[in-house]
């Protein structure tokens, strides 16, 4: 029997929000409350790189902040934005024999999330010392990850996937169900012009 896969993306998807946000204000609040003076000033500077790059690179600078720190309570902050939790029924379909959250959230909270919903974790890691656009696991890479971790147990396509937000469209492409969480309207033309069929749930 063939295995059926569910691919899930997490910010604005499973959860309402953008959890990379609110990650960053939980750091600063952490940086306040425990007077880790150092550490917010470099945090601050690293926040100041999106005036000047991209949105990934302000990611990988932070996330090198955080690399080998084990005062960073990550529990506390999934805990934290529980709330947002957005209940997705195809989750608990025990007609997929893998579930996986693909996400550019970085995956020293993302595996908590994961582990909660009984998921298997893509997120984002640092993994090499030098900033590169792969270091994050969207779009396009976000796409390679999810086959190459799927091929490795024996998987050819994802059956279902859910997601928001056209950066998701490598993979919405080579999905042969795709659900969209309240869809804006660039992302549901885009589908209609590339003959993606799509289900919209809110």
């Amino acid at each position: 029997m063939k295995k059926r896969a569910l691919v899930i993306d997490l910010d604005g998807t499973l959860f309402t929000i953008n959890t990379f946000h609110f990650f960053i204000k939980y750091l600063i609040g952490f940086c306040i409350q425990h007077f880790k003076i150092v550490l917010l000033v470099k945090l601050s500077f690293a926040i100041i790189t999106r005036l000047y790059a991209s949105h990934a690179k302000m990611k990988y600078k932070i996330l090198r902040l955080l690399k080998n720190r084990n005062d960073i309570d990550y529990n506390a902050f999934v805990n934290s934005i529980s709330p947002k939790k957005r209940f997705i029924p195809q989750l608990q379909d025990p007609i997929f024999d893998i579930k996986i959250l693909a996400t550019a959230a970085p995956s020293c909270y993302a595996n908590i999330i994961a582990k909660n919903e009984g998921l298997v974790c893509l997120g984002t890691d640092i993994k090499n010392t030098k900033f590169n656009q792969a270091f994050e696991n969207s779009k396009t890479n976000k796409k390679e990850n999810v086959l190459k971790y799927l091929e490795n147990q024996g998987v050819h396509k994802v059956d279902t996937f859910i997601t928001d937000h056209i950066d998701d469209l490598p993979l919405i492409k080579i999905a042969a169900n795709n659900i969209l969480v309240n869809p804006n309207v660039e992302l549901q033309e885009e589908l209609k012009q590339n003959s993606i069929s799509f289900e919209v749930i809110s």
